[in-house]
């Protein structure tokens, strides 16, 4: 039986329909907004994609995009050499489409991301971000949870399975749901039906602008506050457990580079750079992201709100005339303005720290100018074992931040050896330090758990390889494709050990049944070649 993840939240949801039914203006009116239309099946589409015929610069492959009849996007690779011949449906899209719009196809009800998506600012098709400088064609990359949270509502993700989701839809709501931002409804409708009901005096649903400030700005935080790393808290199952009204920080911990306003723009840094503005600091709690932006789709005179507080602009270095004839004087253009972001290359997006001129502009700075991770937060304390967790993943790009990470986890596992995400980041350090009988004790309490970690199961079944133990490596690898099995590591490392414990046609099997997932891979193709 397929058991769907669901918090208790979730479970207490109604869907936008039910909401639309005693609110239709504003539902229609949201419907219309970016937030709404952030993902959902590829078919409602249909006539803002369009097909394409190009030749990827990176893997020299010849890519075509066609419409299927049953509205979803079929989509081929094709190469003379090395050889290469692919086709994937894409079902599922990602993104609202102003800036661009990512794609997610499904295998065996399992979902994997599109190495091409379409760019509104030229109106073409391209590598996704991420696949960029890839010289071969990544079918392999898993669509998790955390990935959709944000991006859809109500998700049916299969329990203790990396990628899998329920056959129909991997989400019941495209786009950003009403009760994403004001809670689960099954109690407010609940209550509404009942006779004598006053919609103004129920408390069972959330108004965020009703919220303390902190409370307030946390339901955007949500999905608009990332961070150098966010980090689930240890009593919590992360940012899916969270409900409008809560306090976000108790559910994640987000940190930051000190000095992070010379760290560079990143897609969701709009919470954290809005919060080092000197508009921000200047004005507390009255700038939030409400003042700007109307959720439901109003649209907002920004300049107004600029002028609210800045109550003559007599003092801006631009003529009135000039304003007027450049961008019909609207402030935003020349303070909030469009700025490239470092983690999604062919996008732009708006810088909120209000910079008072274009000079001002933040500029991304090497790795080794990076000194501390703070709080987003700066009220909460930083938990030691959240920053050890955090540590760990800036390490991931920070090599320089390898000791210290290596030091906060080995003391945070002494505090409590029962915490599974951080005996897993250890795990990880004392394999890459030459360390195998510590890494495997940490990885073997990991894997006892039943935790869908796939890395765990493929580096605790190498260790195992490596001192010996082929079968029980095998046993691990085949685990680990029940989670996820396009992972072209677990089929590689399973072909050979079957090949060397004299089963050649099992390697064999093992090696095509990898290409059939990741049709491009060198590696396979050439252990495949090998082995014949």
């Amino acid at each position: 039986m397929v058991v769907l993840c669901a918090s208790s939240a979730q479970a207490q949801e109604v869907g936008s329909a039910v909401c639309a039914s005693c609110h239709p203006a504003v539902a229609k009116r949201y419907t219309a907004t970016p937030m709404a239309q952030s993902s959902g099946a590829v078919r409602a589409i249909r006539s803002t994609i369009p097909d394409a015929l190009f030749t990827d610069p990176s893997t020299q492959a010849k890519i075509q995009l066609k419409r299927a009849s049953d509205g979803t996007l079929g989509v081929s690779f094709e190469r003379e050499a090395p050889p290469l011949s692919a086709t994937r449906s894409l079902s599922w899209f990602i993104g609202s489409g102003r800036i661009g719009r990512s794609f997610a196809f499904q295998q065996q009800g399992f979902l994997y991301q599109s190495p091409v998506s379409w760019y509104a600012e030229d109106q073409t098709w391209r590598a996704s971000p991420g696949f960029q400088r890839r010289t071969s064609v990544d079918l392999t990359r898993a669509v998790e949870p955390a990935c959709l949270l944000c991006h859809s509502s109500r998700l049916q993700a299969v329990n203790g399975i990396q990628n899998q989701y329920d056959a129909k839809a991997p989400f019941l709501e495209g786009g950003v749901a009403c009760e994403r931002c004001h809670g689960p409804g099954q109690l407010h409708v609940t209550k509404m039906k009942a006779a004598g009901a006053r919609p103004s005096a129920d408390k069972a649903i959330i108004n965020p602008v009703r919220l303390q400030p902190a409370q307030r700005d946390r339901v955007c935080a949500q999905c608009h506050l990332t961070g150098a790393v966010r980090i689930a808290r240890a009593a919590t199952k992360g940012r899916g457990s969270y409900t409008p009204g809560d306090d976000l920080s108790r559910t994640v911990a987000v940190f930051v580079w000190d000095g992070a306003k010379e760290a560079g723009l990143t897609v969701t840094s709009h919470f954290e750079t809005l919060a080092l503005s000197r508009c921000k600091q200047a004005t507390g709690d009255r700038l939030w992201c409400g003042t700007c932006h109307d959720p439901h789709g109003t649209p907002v005179d920004v300049r107004a709100r600029c002028v609210s507080c800045h109550e003559t602009a007599s003092k801006c270095t631009v003529s009135l005339s000039v304003r007027r004839t450049r961008n019909g004087d609207k402030c935003q253009d020349c303070h909030m303005p469009k700025s490239a972001v470092k983690d999604a290359e062919h996008a732009v997006y708006t810088d909120h720290s209000i910079p008072r001129n274009a000079a001002t502009l933040s500029k991304e700075t090497p790795g080794s100018a990076l000194r501390e991770l703070v709080p987003f937060w700066r009220a909460t304390t930083a938990d030691s074992r959240d920053l050890a967790l955090a540590y760990a993943t800036a390490a991931l790009t920070e090599p320089s931040m390898r000791r210290r990470a290596f030091e906060l986890l080995r003391t945070a596992e002494a505090r409590d050896p029962s915490d599974l995400a951080i005996a897993a980041q250890l795990a990880q350090f004392h394999d890459r330090l030459g360390q195998p009988a510590e890494a495997m004790k940490l990885y073997e309490r990991v894997v006892a758990a039943g935790t869908p970690n796939t890395a765990a199961l493929i580096n605790l079944g190498t260790l195992y390889a490596q001192s010996g133990r082929p079968g029980d490596a095998i046993v691990l690898w085949q685990s680990a494709l029940v989670r996820n099995p396009a992972s072209t590591q677990a089929r590689i490392n399973m072909a050979v050990a079957q090949i060397r414990q004299g089963d050649r046609q099992a390697g064999i099997a093992s090696l095509r049944a990898a290409l059939s997932w990741d049709p491009d891979s060198p590696v396979v193709a050439k252990l495949l070649s090998d082995s014949h």
